[in-house]
């Protein structure tokens, strides 16, 4: 707080995570009329409108890190009509899933994550596809222009997968990942979902190797647009709040912020799963 105090600062970087005291030392900043960046998806994600109604919140590196895709769903995409989003958001994941299909036990892969600085202790949150449930629930909310609370969003982990259905599934052509998708509907309702699935072989979600992620957006106007980046790691994420940084040093709006601003006193909309069959089939 005494940080906070001092009155020659015009942003804070906030990069430690969790809800709280994020919470707090976030709303302090804002109040006091300081301009907030922050990498915390798990914040943007429960509380990010009504945070966002405090003062200009950005929050690019809370998604895929170096990917530039929430100032650009909110900004450059802001006047298009977005049906679905869908991608590969959890790099730990992803690593795993690699090794599990070269051969890997989950236990040996999940050794070898851990080794190698990628996943944490405790991997529940990326085994257990909470991470990039927070990351699917802020980047729907920029996309459908609806409030989403993420622990409404189906997930389902890869502890269960092993070199067997890897293998099964290369002999059929496809590759598992993890997959993080969301829809809208007439409009309204909205399914989503984190899950392993099939990918065709062929397809672009099934060439993102190792840490990298993947977005794939489908506008009514700018069409089909795939973003592809690194999306963890120390050097991509300050490369995302960098650019948060001059942005604001410029004085461009948060476009983002200002967008989860407009849905602070609206209630969270119903999600539904979106099921076993699309956009690729589940893994069993």
């Amino acid at each position: 707080m005494q940080l906070l105090a001092q009155p020659q600062l015009d942003a804070i970087v906030e990069v430690m995570g969790g809800i709280e005291p994020a919470s707090t030392y976030i709303s302090t900043a804002l109040q006091a009329g300081r301009q907030v960046i922050t990498a915390n998806k798990q914040l943007v994600a429960a509380q990010g409108p009504p945070l966002a109604c405090l003062g200009p919140l950005r929050f690019e590196a809370s998604v895929a890190s170096a990917i530039p895709i929430v100032e650009t769903l909110a900004d450059a995409l802001g006047a298009d009509r977005i049906g679905s989003i869908m991608g590969i958001l959890n790099g730990t994941t992803n690593s795993m899933l690699a090794a599990m299909g070269g051969g890997a036990s989950y236990a040996d892969a999940l050794a070898d994550a851990q080794r190698r600085g990628l996943a944490e202790a405790d991997p529940s949150a990326d085994v257990d596809a909470h991470d990039p449930a927070a990351k699917l629930a802020i980047l729907a909310m920029l996309a459908f222009r609806r409030r989403i609370d993420p622990s409404q969003i189906a997930r389902v982990g890869i502890r269960d997968l092993g070199p067997g259905q890897m293998e099964d599934g290369r002999r059929r052509g496809f590759v598992i990942k993890l997959i993080a998708a969301a829809a809208i509907h007439d409009g309204a309702r909205i399914e989503a979902d984190i899950r392993p699935r099939l990918v065709p072989a062929d397809a672009p979600m099934a060439r993102v190797h190792g840490a990298m992620n993947a977005i794939a957006v489908d506008a009514e106007y700018a069409g089909s647009l795939i973003f592809e980046g690194p999306g963890a790691g120390p050097d991509a994420a300050a490369s995302a709040v960098l650019a948060d940084l001059i942005r604001a040093a410029k004085g461009v709006p948060a476009s983002a912020g200002s967008l989860l601003a407009t849905l602070a006193d609206t209630s969270p909309v119903t999600v539904v799963p979106l099921g076993p069959t699309a956009p690729y089939p589940a893994a069993s």
